[in-house]
């Protein structure tokens, strides 16, 4: 998948998301901590809504030919993009929580984004992972099949709509936690 993205992409795609949560750890600022969430939250929402409002529908009105040459190019760099990024929100948060010392006290709002964060991750890394994959092995297949790669497609935009639902709940939880809930 990394060489169908381009080496360069996939490597990007993979150490920038997973990096910028460390540089802001370590800088010890919260306020550089807390722009690296909202950055890449920022991101991972954004990309959920265009590819659960947007892609998803577009993809599904397309001919089997343009569905196929289209999600070619796609669906191997969101894969190996949007799973670092998930990964970079969740751990950022945390390490937010933690310099805010949100942890030493911990409210119903920062108990439900953990649940919620930890249910993202399970659904990203679990059956969004399997849909994609399995995308992509149809599409590098000699003879793919439209059939399956439809399927596939319809599944993985179905749940992304529950994984925007998530994210939305989790939007929530950080504005509970803003005024203390």
């Amino acid at each position: 998948m990394a060489l169908a993205a381009s080496k360069p992409f996939a490597i990007g795609a993979i150490l920038v998301p997973l990096l910028l949560p460390v540089v802001g750890y370590l800088s010890g600022d919260y306020r550089a901590m807390f722009t690296v969430h909202l950055f890449l939250g920022a991101f991972w929402f954004g990309t959920a809504v265009l590819g659960a409002v947007v892609l998803g529908p577009v993809m599904g009105s397309l001919s089997e030919e343009a569905n196929a040459e289209f999600a070619e190019g796609f669906v191997p760099k969101m894969n190996l993009l949007m799973e670092p990024v998930s990964v970079g929100v969740i751990g950022s948060g945390i390490g937010l929580a933690d310099m805010m010392g949100l942890w030493a006290s911990p409210t119903p709002s920062l108990w439900a984004a953990l649940v919620l964060a930890i249910a993202l991750l399970v659904l990203g890394f679990g059956p969004l992972h399997k849909f994609t994959a399995g995308m992509f092995d149809e599409i590098a297949a000699e003879n793919t099949d439209h059939e399956r790669l439809a399927s596939l497609n319809k599944k993985y935009g179905m749940l992304s709509m529950v994984e925007l639902l998530l994210m939305i709940a989790i939007v929530a939880t950080m504005s509970g936690l803003r005024w203390g809930f």
